[in-house]
């Protein structure tokens, strides 16, 4: 559980499972532990599809195909992010001057 002390949160100690280690970390909210615990279930998923794909490799070897495929998708939407921000940007743009040419038209 989560408390609230004097409007402070203190942190939760969680334990998860990656790759059958465990790791004992800490949480600061619900929100971050429900993120951290569905990372971990991500992460094992990645890892025993990679693992049935690959059964030769070695865990190290699985466990750069998901970094890497980790770091591809993390790539990917940074991107996107950039281009609805710049849509968005264009957008702003676009209202501001219809907004400006009815401001022109009625006086």
């Amino acid at each position: 559980m989560h408390f609230a002390d004097g409007g402070l949160t203190m942190e939760q100690k969680i334990r998860i499972r990656i790759a059958g280690r465990e790791y004992d970390l800490k949480s600061s909210s619900p929100e971050q532990e429900g993120q951290i615990r569905k990372s971990a279930d991500m992460l094992n998923r990645m890892i025993d599809s990679y693992q049935s794909k690959y059964p030769q490799k070695d865990i190290v070897d699985i466990l750069s195909f998901v970094a890497l495929n980790q770091g591809i998708s993390n790539l990917s939407l940074i991107q996107k992010l950039r281009d609805v921000e710049e849509e968005s940007r264009d957008l702003q743009k676009g209202i501001e001057g219809y907004l400006d040419d009815i401001l022109t038209v009625s006086r």
